[in-house]
């Protein structure tokens, strides 16, 4: 197996949150896995917020050994619930395409 595939992934940017009408802070969770490839809303996936990250890991996408995991910078403490959203995380997901599109172009030249 490739090692790089096995290496931990860069910080990808951000986790967000909104309030609830009782104050509560509520974490934001991209709607999409990493790759693009499940939406996770009907995919199983898992959520942990630790050690000042937020790991969001795709089930789906684990089980072929790909960077299958957002990591989310997280500064506040742990949320009271958390939800999916799918325009938060839009331009990280668009920048992920950009990167590996740029870096194929390179590749295959």
């Amino acid at each position: 197996m490739d090692r790089q595939l096995l290496e931990p992934s860069q910080m990808d940017g951000h986790l967000t949150y909104r309030f609830d009408s009782a104050a509560r802070s509520v974490a934001l969770l991209p709607a999409r896995c990493k790759l693009g490839r499940h939406t996770l809303g009907h995919s199983q996936f898992r959520a942990v917020v630790h050690d000042g990250e937020a790991h969001i890991s795709c089930l789906a996408c684990a089980t072929d050994g790909a960077d299958h995991f957002w990591r989310l910078a997280s500064t506040s403490p742990a949320p009271a619930s958390a939800e999916l959203s799918d325009e938060r995380y839009d331009e990280l997901a668009l920048r992920r395409t950009q990167m590996a599109l740029s870096q194929a172009g390179l590749h295959g030249a």
